[in-house]
């Protein structure tokens, strides 16, 4: 009798997400390889509804310290965290209009960087915005252009990125 092998990708964003619903649901700790088999499961659960299905999850070789890192690839992979390069005007007030009138009530700037120069008119900040809902972000980018804030956002294939992830 012969088996066929099947080979499943998982992306690295939901094995991310997969230890840290493991974590924050059922308190356990585990490695990536430990939860890849639960991910992997994702990716064939119409194949295998009404079956039994046995997943071995693995692997307390993950140091609580990376939680962080691996917390910030599931967000990312959700598409809840996102990252801009903003210009703010150098007047009064510019930080409370992004605040007012930007983002919506459940958003969340989780970085900030801005260095005020003297004699420019504007200057630009690094802001990290976490999202509730993946749906808030369109809102989010039409309010940045209605309210006059030109902006880049910062994708995986710019060095910076690299940086903050």
């Amino acid at each position: 009798m012969k088996h066929k092998l099947t080979i499943i990708v998982v992306e690295t964003g939901y094995v991310a997400k997969t230890i840290i619903d493991f974590y924050q649901n059922e308190g356990i700790v585990t490695e990536p390889a430990g939860a890849l088999s639960v991910a992997g499961v994702e990716n064939i659960k119409e194949k295998i509804k009404g079956k039994n299905v046995v997943c071995i999850i693995s692997g307390g070789n993950n140091d609580l310290l990376r939680y962080p890192e691996i917390l910030e690839k599931s967000l990312v992979y959700q598409e809840r965290k996102h990252y801009f390069l903003v210009e703010f005007a150098q007047k009064p007030g510019q930080l409370k209009k992004f605040l007012n009138h930007v983002l919506g009530p459940t958003d969340d700037i989780v970085l900030f960087e801005y260095i005020k120069k003297n004699n420019k008119e504007k200057g630009p900040a690094l802001v990290g915005v976490e999202l509730k809902d993946r749906k808030n972000l369109e809102p989010i980018l039409k309010k940045m252009k209605e309210f006059s804030f030109n902006y880049k956002t910062i994708d995986d294939n710019e060095l910076l990125y690299s940086y903050l992830i």
